[in-house]
């Protein structure tokens, strides 16, 4: 670990990229405390320093595209509800937004991905289904 410490081509990423992952995940910067060299570290410098900076897309259309892009990978254990809560927290979308966002992905990806996206909305949002308890 010490040899990717000191050949970290990132550093440099590292203060915006908490600053942004702070913004953008709707956690105080203390929080992000990473192991350099890691995946959340380079989660941090990269996709945070870097990739939700860019021009082109602001946070909220970047929002939706992360969003859409792990309800159709089914990520509805760690990072949906992290990125489906950031969403309602920073007030970028709204509850009913991102439900009219899984009435989208059904029609595009299909049913059962849209069902385990609006899942991860009722976990955020504190409404449970009785599936969820099976």
């Amino acid at each position: 670990m010490s040899d990717r410490r000191a050949t970290d081509n990132f550093a440099h990423l590292d203060a915006i990229g908490r600053a942004t992952q702070a913004e953008v995940m709707c956690v105080p910067a203390e929080f992000i405390d990473n192991e350099p060299g890691s995946v959340s570290d380079l989660a941090t410098k990269v996709v945070f320093g870097d990739l939700w900076n860019r021009p082109g897309l602001t946070v909220r259309e970047r929002r939706i595209v992360t969003l859409t892009v792990l309800a159709m990978l089914q990520a509805n254990q760690v990072h949906g509800p992290l990125h489906a809560k950031a969403a309602l927290d920073s007030g970028d979308l709204t509850e009913d937004e991102l439900r009219e966002m899984a009435a989208q992905i059904a029609y595009y990806a299909g049913w059962p991905i849209a069902t385990a996206f609006e899942w991860t909305v009722d976990k955020v949002t504190g409404k449970k289904t009785e599936v969820e308890d099976l």
